[in-house]
């Protein structure tokens, strides 16, 4: 069953039906005009007739809706979301316009709908941006019997759109010569292993298995052999989303989420592993750690979950509950120091003290901090067309950004995300 409500917005043709009906009837009594006194009355008929179809329209109910309950697209594909309403005096109304409530990264681009009796199919295709999105009520303006009453029906369904970023593998990301042995190669750091660290006299307390027979013969003294510790590098990823990234005349959500698709293949690509978190004002996503370029499908499924908002808030405060939840992360992610790249827009003072929090408590445990500032105004700047007025707009924004990023350490202001951090975090390990 599915809720359904009706309401009427215009009777206009029915009212004009029964006041013509009342008044032929009553010249035809007054001059007894018996023989077309039939039509007067069935005039008044079709009226009642009228009024109670949408009386029971009004009534609707044992209403069954057939719809997919979640579609997966991927950017620049078209969701289409096909509905099968059932119920009885369906075939008494003809359906003028369809629309969806739902939010604004969400638009119905065209539909179509054939009506069978007391079927209505419906075909639904979508423009929706990357993320996700919830539909929630079908709405259907209708007329009756050629326009007698004019109704609107609202039909309650629960439909998620999700829509992957669009991005390739076959970009050939940046690498810096030998760089991949820095990261995933020996450490130089005693611990279990298979390649030697180096041999020794041995010491009391040592394990027999560590025995160098070898050396020991060659030296005549018990040497141990010390194996060195394998270990990885890891990159957190924290991104961090105001709601002034979803507002609807933008693509700079998109064109931010490929950059952060491209500064992790660059990462993998030079042997690192990379965690992503992702904070908006609605909640938090978190992957689990990427190992190589074939699991980067796991970021691209994060980055799809990113939940669009019904209306976009005029308050900024995930930058301060990313303060909150990156320490946890980067404990949980990394056994040994790593890098953390920390993207997002600052708005005032109070973000700056945030992110210098965050700078604080993760320097305390020895990890490298990379802040990368950008703004929807500063991306649209880079990727789209702009007008003077949009010039002069972002100038302002790019300046105030700039004031507020030269009180926190190790930050830049970049369009070119990507390119960018990763140079930090490469240049960062090669002097490690």
């Amino acid at each position: 069953m599915t809720r359904t409500s009706v309401t009427y917005v215009s009777y206009g043709g029915l009212y004009l039906l029964t006041l013509t009906s009342v008044l032929l009837s009553s010249v035809l009594v007054v001059f007894e005009l018996h023989h077309y006194l039939v039509i007067s009355v069935a005039g008044f008929l079709l009226a009642g007739y009228v009024a109670g179809a949408l009386h029971s329209l009004k009534k609707l109910g044992n209403v069954l809706a057939d719809y997919p309950t979640d579609l997966r697209v991927i950017e620049g594909e078209t969701p289409v979301l096909s509905l099968v309403v059932r119920a009885p005096h369906l075939e008494l109304l003809k359906v003028v316009k369809a629309d969806l409530a739902c939010d604004a990264g969400l638009k119905l681009s065209d539909y179509s709908v054939r009506k069978n009796g007391q079927v209505l199919e419906i075909r639904m295709g979508l423009n929706a941006r990357v993320g996700t999105h919830r539909i929630n009520t079908l709405f259907l303006r209708f007329v009756v019997l050629g326009g007698l009453a004019e109704g609107l029906m609202s039909l309650e369904i629960f439909t998620e759109v999700q829509v992957l970023p669009g991005f390739s593998i076959g970009v050939v990301p940046y690498t810096i010569p030998g760089f991949r042995h820095l990261g995933v190669g020996p450490s130089r750091v005693r611990g279990p292993g298979t390649n030697i660290f180096e041999v020794r006299e041995y010491m009391p307390g040592d394990e027999f298995k560590k025995i160098d027979w070898k050396a020991t013969a060659r030296l005549s003294r018990l040497a141990v052999k010390e194996f060195e510790k394998e270990m990885h590098r890891d990159v957190v990823i924290s991104l961090v989303l105001s709601d002034k990234f979803f507002y609807p005349g933008s693509k700079a959500l998109e064109n931010l989420l490929r950059e952060v698709c491209k500064l992790a293949l660059g990462l993998l690509s030079n042997g690192l592993h990379v965690r992503l978190l992702v904070v908006t004002e609605r909640g938090f996503l978190l992957s689990n750690k990427v190992t190589s370029i074939s699991k980067i499908g796991e970021l691209l499924g994060v980055l799809s979950r990113i939940e669009w908002p019904d209306r976009p808030l005029m308050t900024y405060s995930a930058l301060r509950v990313a303060s909150w939840l990156l320490l946890p992360v980067v404990v949980s992610t990394c056994s040994v120091p790593c890098a953390v790249v920390n993207i997002m827009c600052l708005e005032d003072v109070s973000d700056v003290e945030a992110a210098y929090r965050i700078f604080k408590k993760l320097k305390t445990l020895a990890h490298d901090v990379v802040f990368v500032v950008t703004a929807p105004a500063l991306i649209d700047l880079r990727q789209e067309e702009v007008t003077l007025e949009d010039l002069s707009s972002a100038y302002q924004e790019v300046e105030n950004l700039v004031k507020l990023s030269r009180k926190l350490p190790n930050s830049v202001v970049a369009p070119d995300i990507s390119s960018v951090a990763l140079n930090k975090v490469l240049s960062m390990r090669a002097t490690a």
